[in-house]
């Protein structure tokens, strides 16, 4: 499933000030949103990932269960997956690339020539900015798996006890 995130007329603020931080991450920038958007209303689970990268990918990510967060996996394979989900729901295709480069663990380390094409309709990652709108408005730290109660391990997705409308913004994977 997936939430409308109401952001139209709302902005978030990126980067810092921090004189330590990296370069790229500096300066801080008022990002205004102008439109809508849509984000999965939990973390992508193994069995969703492993099912949609069967048609793509040899990768195949390990869990204990298929309904645990998947982890482990590169921004690359993150967009290969986008796209296999999109083509699954008879969506276009958000990324376009050339050569796709597979490393010796499966992992997809390189797409040569990516782009995205904003006005696909189909699935894809959210921007920093996005991510930040969502989580303050879905932020639950009290209701969240972290270091204090996850015992160093990851949980099912959606199960913090959270009524967040988007699930473990504040933590799990």
């Amino acid at each position: 499933g997936f939430e409308k995130i109401q952001a139209s007329g709302k902005y978030v603020y990126v980067g810092t000030e921090e004189i330590s931080a990296k370069s790229n991450e500096r300066p801080q920038m008022k990002v205004a949103f102008t439109y809508d958007f849509f984000l999965g209303k939990g973390e992508v689970t193994c069995r969703d990932f492993n099912e949609a990268m069967q048609a793509v990918s040899k990768l195949q990510v390990p869990c204990a269960s298929d309904s645990l967060p998947v982890a482990d996996v590169t921004y690359y394979d993150a967009v290969l997956y986008a796209n296999a989900r999109s083509k699954a729901l008879g969506m276009d295709t958000v990324y376009t690339y050339s050569k796709s480069v597979i490393d010796n663990d499966g992992h997809c380390s390189s797409l040569e020539g990516l782009t995205l094409r904003n006005m696909a309709l189909g699935l894809r990652l959210p921007t920093e900015a996005e991510w930040t709108l969502a989580a303050q408005m879905n932020w639950d730290e009290k209701n969240s798996w972290n270091s204090g109660n996850a015992e160093n391990a990851a949980h099912k997705v959606c199960t913090s006890g959270s009524q967040a409308r988007i699930c473990d913004m504040a933590g799990n994977v």
